[in-house]
């Protein structure tokens, strides 16, 4: 039988803290960048982190854009600057621009989407070399506190399963791959299901959007509604608005009969203003530091009092 309240839950930002990771990126598209154009390690950080400031100072127009759209803004998200920062680079004037842009395709790729693409996958692969499968503390507790008050708990994220299955099992936690296990709910306290590999980024042909301040938003995101219509979630955590949030609450304002009833923000230290000030102009409901945080929320709902239980950790 499945769980009485299911939450659809993000990986990334949610059970980690993805800044040391952001480092790792960042660090590696560095080197790609000297060896490419054939510029000392040096210069290259020195101008990696000019653009990256040049990007900072406008993060409402740049951000991830694997099709040349935005698909979540540079400063929702660390693990989007390298590909704001490729994307700068692709237009920006100047001969030191240019030299990184013709070194970039005499490297043999086809593009600096591409090439930002290669970068984030060899940083992130780096991270994994250089760090153990590393989730929040404390996370298999907060499993099972959500368990204990009536939660199905389901990631659903754009990472790899493999990745996935990895980090939880590194923190004594189930993690069931949702193609392998036919979608099975109702699993024993302290284990979820994953799916990942889910594009959230992936836009669709419309422009449909919302507008938050002073960003458009895309929310035909088709995989992601796809997702989110087969699991039919009553809540939706997440740390990134424009990839987690924006499409279930336009599912919601149009009263798809799918959408959660509950829109919950992982908040970080570079969660911006535009999203916190004022709850992404009333989209989002909660607002919580941890994923465990929910306990209460989830027990109000449900009317379930909130068991006593010892750490497991």
């Amino acid at each position: 039988m499945p769980r009485p309240y299911k939450i659809l839950s993000d990986f990334d930002g949610v059970w980690t803290d993805q800044a040391i990771e952001a480092v790792c990126v960042r660090r590696f598209a560095i080197d790609a960048l000297a060896a490419a154009a054939g510029r000392s390690h040096a210069d290259a950080e020195a101008d990696y982190t000019a653009f990256a400031r040049e990007v900072g100072e406008r993060p409402g127009d740049h951000g991830w854009a694997p099709d040349g759209r935005i698909s979540a803004y540079v400063d929702e998200d660390p693990l989007c600057e390298c590909s704001a920062v490729c994307r700068f680079l692709d237009t920006a004037s100047g001969a030191v621009a240019a030299q990184y842009r013709q070194g970039v395709a005499d490297a043999g790729h086809v593009s600096l989407a591409a090439f930002a693409e290669h970068c984030f996958h060899g940083g992130t692969a780096r991270f994994r070399d250089e760090h153990p499968p590393c989730i929040v503390a404390g996370a298999k507790d907060m499993l099972l506190a959500l368990y204990e008050v009536g939660a199905e708990v389901v990631v659903v994220s754009n990472s790899a399963t493999e990745k996935l299955v990895a980090f939880f099992a590194a923190a004594g936690i189930h993690a069931a791959d949702h193609d392998r296990d036919n979608g099975h709910d109702g699993h024993a306290p302290g284990e979820l299901r994953v799916r990942g590999a889910a594009g959230k980024w992936f836009l669709g042909e419309t422009d449909q959007s919302i507008t938050v301040g002073d960003r458009k938003i895309h929310v035909d995101r088709p995989r992601y509604r796809a997702v989110i219509a087969d699991e039919r979630p009553a809540l939706v955590i997440g740390d990134v608005f424009s990839l987690d949030l924006a499409l279930p609450h336009a599912m919601r304002t149009a009263g798809d009969s799918a959408s959660p009833q509950v829109l919950a923000l992982r908040r970080h230290s570079h969660t911006p203003e535009w999203v916190l000030g004022d709850r992404a102009g009333g989209a989002i409901d909660v607002v919580v530091d941890q994923v465990g945080d929910l306990v209460d929320v989830i027990a109000t709902r449900v009317g379930r009092e909130i068991p006593a239980r010892e750490s497991t950790s």
